[in-house]
């Protein structure tokens, strides 16, 4: 699959939209780098974006350690880390790319439309949905069965007598 591919950092640092670069196209493969093949010392998942050249094929950028973070529009931000030479050697710094999908012979996709992503974004976050754990219970803490509670009993294995289901018997403490 071919993507279109739009870096949002440099040198570590989140780039305004107006800074943004024009988009890199080509194909991306995910592929493990192993310690001593590469100038990390450890095994890493890495995502490369290569462009066709030719017959062959060139890698233009790469991402240690991709995760998906964001599901704009028409695309995915995937957050991760790239090499980078100092005078001191090389760092790891962070990195993000705004990865769209695109056909290899189709036309450039139109630019990423930040404002729609922002008034969705904002119209998402305005909703009053009731929060997912409502109601739940810390660890450690009984649970207590509203039905048993209002009926004068308490659920099994906490303190005091219970209603044993399958005699109908108060069970005795053991």
């Amino acid at each position: 699959m071919f993507y279109e591919v739009i870096v949002l950092r440099r040198n570590a640092l989140r780039l305004h939209p107006r800074e943004w670069q024009a988009p890199e196209f080509g194909r991306i493969s995910m592929t493990v780098w192993r310690p001593g093949r590469t100038s990390l010392n450890r095994t890493a998942r890495v995502a490369t974006l290569y462009q066709p050249a030719g017959v062959m094929q060139r890698p233009v950028m790469i991402l240690i350690e991709p995760k998906i973070t964001h599901l704009p529009l028409d695309g995915e931000v995937w957050l991760g880390s790239e090499l980078s030479s100092t005078n001191e050697g090389i760092r790891e710094i962070e990195q993000a790319w705004l990865v769209r999908p695109r056909s290899k012979d189709g036309q450039p996709l139109p630019p990423f439309d930040l404002k729609r992503w922002k008034e969705i974004s904002i119209a998402s976050a305005d909703l009053r949905d009731e929060p997912v754990g409502k109601g739940w219970t810390k660890p450690g803490q009984p649970r207590y069965d509203e039905s048993l509670s209002s009926r004068g009993l308490t659920p099994v294995g906490t303190e005091g007598p219970a209603l044993n289901t399958s005699t109908g018997a108060k069970r005795s403490k053991s």
